[in-house]
């Protein structure tokens, strides 16, 4: 569905709303599939090396959440997060879309900092849906332990458009995933295989 990226599981499938944006994208960037192209090709040559921690945020950036252009590329940077090698490391209050920004200035990084409640049921509803994400795509990590030195190549890459595939280093595992900002629907090709949608409301 538009803005929504859906991924598919060959052998296994994964699937998630994924999308656009890593840390680099600044607010309305024309160029930011191209950027999130670059930043995995680089991110592929880390993994060839060692395995890197990867993260959308921490207590010295900008919160994702607040960063983003379009707030519907939220699930689209985690399923990015989630879907490629290395050790995935989520910043406390992230998985409830916590916003605040980071400024150059004396008690500059307090927005990022917020005191936490004491109970989580005392936390706002408005952060469920991101929060249930989060437990839906931490779990389908962790049943596939071979995503920490997966590798990742793109497929399909258009302005608008992105399919990436991470495959197990012995390649019998892999997961594809496809991200589109356009606001209508769009088909989008996987390599060939036996595809699967794992979650999300696409059609293969």
């Amino acid at each position: 569905s538009s803005h929504h990226v859906h991924a598919a599981g060959d052998r296994d499938g994964l699937a998630g709303d994924i999308g656009a944006v890593v840390r680099c994208q600044q607010r309305n960037d024309p160029g930011v599939i191209f950027r999130l192209a670059h930043a995995l090709e680089r991110h592929q040559g880390f993994l060839d090396a060692f395995v890197p921690v990867t993260f959308l945020g921490n207590h010295d950036t900008t919160r994702i959440a607040s960063l983003l252009a379009d707030i519907r590329h939220l699930p689209h940077a985690l399923v990015v997060l989630f879907g490629v090698g290395g050790t995935p490391v989520v910043y406390a209050g992230d998985e409830q879309a916590f916003r605040g920004m980071k400024y150059e200035r004396e008690h500059g990084d307090d927005e990022v900092r917020p005191p936490f409640p004491a109970r989580p049921e005392e936390l706002s509803s408005l952060g469920r849906t991101t929060f249930l994400l989060h437990q839906r795509l931490i779990a389908f990590r962790r049943e596939r332990p071979w995503l920490t030195r997966a590798g990742t190549a793109v497929t399909t890459l258009t302005n608008t458009t992105l399919v990436c595939v991470s495959g197990s280093q012995d390649g019998a595992d892999r997961i594809a995933f496809a991200l589109s900002l356009e606001d209508e629907d769009v088909a989008l090709p996987l390599p060939e295989g036996s595809w699967a949608v794992a979650e999300g409301d696409a059609a293969l």
